[in-house]
């Protein structure tokens, strides 16, 4: 039996983890869990998987929580999580750049690593990559369009790849003329055609950042080159992703809009099994569509690929800013075509391109602090 150290429990993808869970309990046992803000669901969580180790990081319900459950220890920090929990996975269901470091010092333990949180290779994938390799450490995506490159890779290991061909939903805007971009409304945004996530990650869909970010990561998880990796809409979500072999063979991963079934792969891997989640009935979906990506409606995209050929500090800029904007944006402080303006303007500026786990930390910081004065002054 496995055990299983789950950061972010009460996030959409958490709790897909702990479903799996429960259809898998002679495989799996939930050691550690770690929240944001969400007590009341962690309360339900540790009395189901009956877990020892909890971090909670909002102060507030941290307290609210501690004078419910006197008896329970909290840990520290992320950070403290990790290092003193018994585990063998870590799955970091995390938003944005919370999940670097943890992961970071899970490698460090050699635990294997089971991700979700994209923002831990886009902020450093050029320090992780070879820093699970030095501790031989598997990394296995959870991202469904990742996890079907990583599944297709798998099966045909002996073939020399063209290119990868990475699916976007196009979120809610694809069909959107460029000229009402100006008008999108917060409550526009979040009304995500295919899947249900939280609200950070949701409007990274809308802008398609969330896409450029699966550019970086796939980028440093299958060792490619920016120049092979494409990116098209298909807006069913059906086909999660493809990849081509120099023989012209374009192969599909195919699967219903269910973030259990990569889940379920990235914890069972290397071992397939059986699953008792739906299936995908090909006679239910009839009509496959496929659009080339508008660039100048959606320039995040193409950011990321500028950033991500500079490599460097370049996409921990751009991450940073982006949590910022992203934020802001949510809090109506600026529009959404802001975003990608603030954000443009920031990561085309000169940074330093010594990278390094402290470097990557001050830059973050640092980003910060710059992109909240930008918008201060907007």
């Amino acid at each position: 039996m496995k055990k299983i150290l789950l950061l972010g429990s009460t996030g959409s993808i958490g709790i897909n983890t702990l479903s799996v869970l429960r259809e898998f309990k002679n495989d799996f046992s939930l050691v550690g869990v770690s929240t944001n803000t969400n007590i009341d669901i962690l309360s339900d969580i540790i009395d189901e998987f009956k877990v020892q180790n909890i971090f909670i990081a909002d102060e507030n319900k941290k307290e609210e929580f501690q004078s419910k459950n006197k008896k329970i220890k909290l840990h520290d920090s992320l950070i403290d999580l990790v290092e003193n929990t018994d585990f063998d996975i870590l799955v970091n269901a995390l938003v944005g750049y919370s999940g670097f470091l943890p992961t970071v010092h899970a490698i460090k333990r050699k635990k294997t690593i089971a991700l979700a949180n994209k923002e831990t290779l886009v902020v450093g994938g050029e320090v992780i990559m070879p820093l699970a390799k030095e501790n031989n450490v598997d990394i296995i995506p959870i991202d469904s369009e990742h996890s079907a490159i990583f599944q297709i890779i798998n099966n045909f290991k002996n073939i020399e790849l063209r290119r990868i061909i990475l699916t976007a939903s196009g979120g809610p805007f694809y069909k959107t003329p460029i000229e009402e971009f100006e008008n999108i409304t917060i409550e526009n945004a979040l009304k995500h055609p295919t899947w249900s996530m939280g609200k950070k990650i949701t409007i990274d869909s809308a802008t398609m950042m969330n896409k450029g970010f699966e550019v970086i990561e796939a980028h440093h998880l299958f060792n490619i080159e920016y120049d092979k990796i494409d990116t098209i809409i298909h807006p069913q979500s059906i086909i999660h992703s493809m990849v081509e072999f120099i023989d012209g063979e374009i192969y599909a991963q195919m699967g219903v809009n269910d973030m259990r079934l990569p889940i379920q792969h990235a914890l069972t891997h290397p071992h397939s099994k059986n699953t008792p989640f739906e299936r995908l009935n090909l006679l239910s979906h009839n009509t496959l569509n496929f659009f080339e990506v508008e660039k100048i409606k959606f320039p995040m995209l193409m950011l990321a690929y500028e950033c991500g050929k500079k490599g460097g500090l370049y996409p921990c800029v751009l991450n940073a800013a982006n949590e910022i904007c992203v934020d802001a944006f949510l809090n109506k402080k600026i529009s959404f075509t802001d975003i990608s303006k603030i954000v443009g303007n920031i990561c085309r500026d000169e940074h330093n391109k010594n990278l390094s786990i402290d470097s990557i930390i001050e830059c973050d910081k640092s980003i910060r602090e710059i992109t909240l004065k930008v918008i201060e002054n907007i």
